[in-house]
């Protein structure tokens, strides 16, 4: 069985970006495959922090011949007028290596063109691999690359080694700084020179004895394994956060566990002060005490346990390398470990020496953004905006204190020292310290859960004090990026905006609130303005928040499960069809629209509701067709047809209604299902272009009092049935 191996040896790359370059890589291979039809057994991946690899088990020796047909110039110019081919019929034979007589004239796209088919031989496949292995390397991309030497070539780290291997023969590849041969590099520190491959085929087993493991998936596991080793014999639990351990992973080669300790005293320090100077800092696992009663569930894919009792003086390390000397590695790491935390608690200790106004006042030396005002400017744009949506979510007198003292003290905590040596801690730092300060309970807990939800998957918060401030938060941060244009393009979102914009609509709709993007984005900019004075396109600014908002509105409606063609209906924003900034949303809440989209959704494939909306969007159809020819107002006594008149008596319930409200989607479902009989009767009997203008414009009147009524609610239109 044949197998190719293609290894790139470079200086250590960032643990973060390993997973994505082997990704890249993997798939460029499978495209190669696929495009010259290669059929393989299998295809693996390998990588460690100093190498990038790929292996390709099951490749033939050569591709396989094929047929391949090729079309040339028109026949009008094939021939000339003695019927001889002509000179751009031989010149294309000839291009091909064909005779003429091999030439066909077909018809293609309604014309006849020259055609021909031309047997192409496979080439050996290494010889294939050759030519796409470079472009497999240089087609990796990175966020950041940069260059060495005088060489040209960008890359993440500057490349060392490259061994290319055909079973047992190396593959020439040549870049401009290094030959691909079989020169096999191991473990820094653990393996000594150069050793050759002696099959590709082996290329695991072989970088095993030069104290590599190359396998992603088995490092972890041996991590994960000697971790629960530890927990086994010393009775405590060790949390394996994946993301801390998926970098570890990317970390080392030979992973080799251990178990460390620091003084009790600093158990002192907030366990989350601690517990980020070890994984954060250092990448070490904490250790918690084990409670009567818990399992270990050390694999991070089972989730935290419930059975971590309080933080222990230990910490849990992985080293690069074996398990000779680990006391002296133990002491290096503890010693390191120490300083950090020594750190940690004179700032902690000096935080609590300063009132909370001391951080507030310091905010004011502290610009947002530039051009934008300061940081004290960006909280008092907070607080106003908070007790507005407090106003509009109808909180009492005394939530809207509340929700005004846990929007001053927001920010007070990014002027402590602990936070700005551990950023990660911004909220949870200010809870502790107003805590220390006596503060109410709920105001301490909103300055934590105000920055909720941090992501898709982060909890809402627990107070309906807590929810303005969040709103306002991620509102005034969105529209004062906006206006600077900073308005995320493609990948690049420097400033998190997305992941902003898609908080405030989990919590709009993950809470079920009835406010309205337009009111909220409008007050960001009064606000905004009124207190930075500037000269902008307030219109467009709004617009293009709102733009963004709906963009983050419609991936949660995905992200709900619910048909694409059924979010496009419930937003009215047909693909393709720019809604005007009059008629967005024609004033449906996006709380109504996750209302009428989850319980349309139940609905959908049933025979009734399909011909309810056939029946609709035809009344909409004729009725926007011909706008001039209906009339201001029906003529009830020009309803001469039954089917007229009941038409007209099936929409009193519609003409009755407040047309400023809208219906619930129950209800809105009731009439739509009574009304389709009537209406399908009406377009079977009635011939509504009559040549009477009479007749014809109230026919056009009852079509467009339909529409119009289903349109406040939803494009039917934008449905699509098979």
């Amino acid at each position: 069985m044949n197998t190719y191996l293609l290894e790139i040896g470079l200086e250590e790359m960032p643990a973060q970006m390993i997973l994505p370059a082997i990704e890249q890589l993997k798939t460029l291979a499978n495209k190669t495959c696929e495009q010259h039809q290669l059929s393989f057994n299998d295809i693996r991946t390998f990588s460690t922090p100093r190498r990038l690899a790929v292996t390709l088990a099951g490749l033939p020796e050569k591709q396989a011949d094929r047929i391949i047909e090729l079309k040339g110039p028109p026949a009008a110019i094939a021939k000339d007028s003695e019927n001889n081919w002509s000179k751009a019929a031989q010149g294309f034979a000839a291009k091909n290596g064909v005779d003429v007589a091999d030439l066909e004239i077909r018809e293609f796209e309604g014309k006849d063109y020259l055609f021909v088919q031309r047997q192409e031989l496979g080439k050996p496949v290494p010889e294939l691999l050759q030519e796409e292995a470079e472009q497999w390397i240089s087609q990796l991309n990175f966020p950041k690359n940069m260059r060495w030497g005088s060489y040209r070539m960008r890359f993440i780290r500057p490349i060392r080694w490259i061994v290319s291997l055909w079973n047992d023969a190396v593959v020439p590849l040549k870049l401009e700084m290094v030959e691909a041969g079989n020169d096999a590099r191991g473990h820094r520190f653990l393996s000594s020179g150069k050793r050759l491959f002696s099959q590709a085929a082996d290329y695991e087993k072989q970088l095993e004895k030069l104290y590599v493991m190359a396998d992603f998936k088995k490092r972890r596991e041996s991590i994960i394994s000697q971790v629960k080793k530890l927990e086994q014999k010393h009775g405590f639990k060790v949390e394996l956060d994946e993301k801390l351990l998926t970098e570890v992973t990317n970390l080392v080669e030979w992973p080799t566990v251990l178990l460390g300790n620091f003084e009790e005293d600093f158990l002192d320090l907030p366990s989350e002060v601690l517990i980020t100077s070890m994984a954060v800092h250092q990448r070490y696992f904490p250790v918690f005490e084990k409670t009567a009663g818990s399992h270990s569930t050390t694999d991070p894919n089972e989730g935290k346990s419930s059975g971590a009792g309080k933080l222990l003086p230990h910490f849990v390390t992985v080293r690069n390398g074996d398990d000779k000397a680990l006391d002296t590695v133990r002491r290096g790491n503890a010693k390191v470990l120490r300083a950090r935390l020594s750190d940690a608690r004179f700032f902690y200790l000096d935080d609590q020496k300063r009132a909370l106004e001391d951080f507030r006042s310091k905010a004011e030396k502290v610009v947002f953004f530039q051009q934008r005002g300061t940081q004290n400017q960006r909280v008092q744009r907070i607080v106003e905006l908070s007790v507005f949506i407090a106003q509009k979510l109808e909180l009492s007198k005394t939530q809207q204190k509340h929700v005004h003292r846990i929007a001053e003290l927001s920010k007070f905590d990014l002027e402590t020292q602990v936070v700005y040596e551990f950023p990660e801690l911004q909220g949870l730092m200010g809870e502790k310290y107003a805590h220390l300060k006596n503060e109410a309970n709920l105001v301490c807990r909103g300055i934590r859960e105000h920055y909720h939800p941090r992501n898709s998957k982060d909890s809402l918060p627990e107070d309906v004090e807590t929810v303005p401030v969040a709103l306002a938060d991620k509102l005034d941060l969105l529209t004062t990026a906006f206006s600077l244009d900073m308005i995320p393009s493609g990948a690049a979102d420097p400033y998190a905006l997305r992941r902003t914009a898609q908080g405030i609509i989990q919590l709009i709709l993950g809470l079920g609130l009835g406010l309205d993007p337009e009111d909220l984005t409008y007050e960001a900019i009064r606000l905004l303005n009124e207190q930075q004075k500037l000269d902008l396109d307030y219109t467009k600014l709004q617009e293009n928040l709102l733009d963004f908002l709906l963009q983050r509105q419609r991936w949660f409606l995905q992200e709900r499960g619910i048909r694409y063609d059924l979010i496009e209906a419930v937003l009215q924003n047909q693909p393709g069809k720019k809604q005007p900034q009059e008629s967005r949303g024609s004033g449906a809440l996006p709380v109504e629209q996750l209302q009428f989209a989850d319980f349309l959704s139940q609905h959908l494939e049933t025979d009734i509701f399909k011909r309810s909306v056939e029946a609709i969007v035809r009344a909409e159809n004729i009725s926007k067709k011909y706008p001039n020819k209906i009339v201001e107002k029906i003529d009830e006594s020009a309803l001469k047809l039954p089917e007229e008149k009941n038409f007209f008596a099936a929409l009193q319930p519609i003409l009755d209604s407040d047309q400023n409200t809208r219906w619930t989607p129950e209800k809105y479902l009731k009439q739509l299902h009574s009304i389709e009989p009537v209406v399908t009767g009406f377009f079977d009997d009635v011939m509504v272009m009559d040549d009477d203008p009479v007749k014809c414009g109230n026919r056009l009147w009852l079509c467009m009092q339909l529409a119009k009524w289903s349109r406040q609610h939803l494009d039917l239109q934008a449905l699509v049935f098979a």
